[in-house]
């Protein structure tokens, strides 16, 4: 579970263009990523948070690192959610609303 929360923090860190803000969510929302200014994220589980780290943005590819050193790359996908290597999703927060 703790991976997944690590993989899922990265994801987080990576959107559409040079910087990320704001919440992204996986589809029932108990797992959540939040980018802020000056590339820092933090993940939560259920309200609890799990990590919190860096990130930067390359072109499509999101890299971030979080406490303890973790270190992973994530894909920023075309419509702006972000994807693990291990096929979890985030969405931006504002889409999981609206399609609800």
């Amino acid at each position: 579970m703790r991976k997944i929360c690590v993989l899922a923090l990265l994801l987080l860190l990576s959107a559409c263009g040079s910087k990320l803000d704001g919440e992204y969510a996986i589809k029932n929302g108990a797992l959540k990523l939040n980018f802020e200014q000056g590339g820092k994220f933090t993940v939560t589980n259920l309200g609890e948070i799990v990590n919190e780290g860096t990130y930067k943005i390359s072109g499509n590819n999101l890299f971030v690192e979080g406490k303890g050193g973790t270190k992973d790359t994530f894909l920023i996908q075309k419509d702006g959610s972000i994807r693990t290597p291990k096929g979890i999703v985030f969405i931006k927060n504002d889409s999981i609303k609206s399609s609800q």
